[in-house]
């Protein structure tokens, strides 16, 4: 009968153990990107790119998930969901008003009324994607970094709110400047982003310092890459 191939790593536990540090390594990189793509964000035109680094570092997390545990696991799948929820809402919103607002004649007065829902919209939507950046590392966070994220994503609200009620009556001729408005509203951004990437940073320092993952069994009983587990 032909025999099975040797192990690469010497054994099925060390086969596991170097898919555990992976998901691991890929986990603690993916928070830093998250941390410089925050640090970035909020900042005008250089705020895209921050964007883009912010995305990849989330995914990095999303696939070293199974290394943090059944709940972190389930958090980031939904945190990933809720995110793809929350761009849908905006893009069918936005798409809604678009042909919505030709139904309103030109003019100032006529102008406010889409783009304050609009605004509603947006608010909507990123609300709901704020709820994916709460669950992307509640599980790997004490206490202090949860009260970080919700705080954040409190925050994150707030300053939408105070955003559209200071441009909206820009957009009615009441009053107001556009550059300066768009400055105010962009530096309103770097409260939520810094609590959020100071809340990841304490993830990743547990990370670093081996507080978590917390050590679990490799499944020999039910492999999970394929390999038949040593025996004797």
């Amino acid at each position: 009968m032909p025999q099975p191939p040797p192990y690469p790593y010497g054994s099925a536990a060390a086969y596991w153990e170097y898919h555990q540090a992976g998901k691991i390594d890929n986990t603690k990189t993916g928070l830093l990107l998250l941390i410089i793509g925050l640090a970035l964000s909020w900042i005008p035109l250089i705020g895209i790119l921050g964007g883009l680094v912010a995305l990849i570092g989330a995914l990095l997390v999303i696939l070293g998930r199974e290394a943090f545990g059944r709940e972190h696991a389930r958090n980031a799948i939904v945190a990933l969901i809720v995110f793809f929820v929350g761009i849908g809402v905006t893009i069918v919103g936005s798409v809604f008003l678009f042909f919505l607002a030709f139904s309103f004649r030109a003019g100032p007065s006529n102008t406010v009324q889409p783009f304050a829902w609009f605004g509603v919209v947006s608010i909507v939507g990123g609300a709901v994607t704020g709820i994916s950046e709460v669950l992307l590392t509640y599980a790997l966070q004490l206490s202090t970094g949860r009260v970080l994220l919700w705080t954040a994503y409190a925050a994150s609200i707030a300053i939408s709110i105070v955003n559209l009620v200071f441009i909206l009556p820009i957009f009615n001729g009441t009053g107001g400047f556009l550059f300066p408005a768009i400055f105010v509203t962009a530096f309103l951004g770097i409260i939520p982003a810094m609590l959020y990437a100071v809340a990841y940073y304490l993830a990743r320092q547990r990370i670093v310092h081996r507080e978590i993952p917390s050590q679990i069994p490799p499944p020999f009983t039910t492999p999970s890459f394929g390999i038949p587990p040593t025996t004797g």
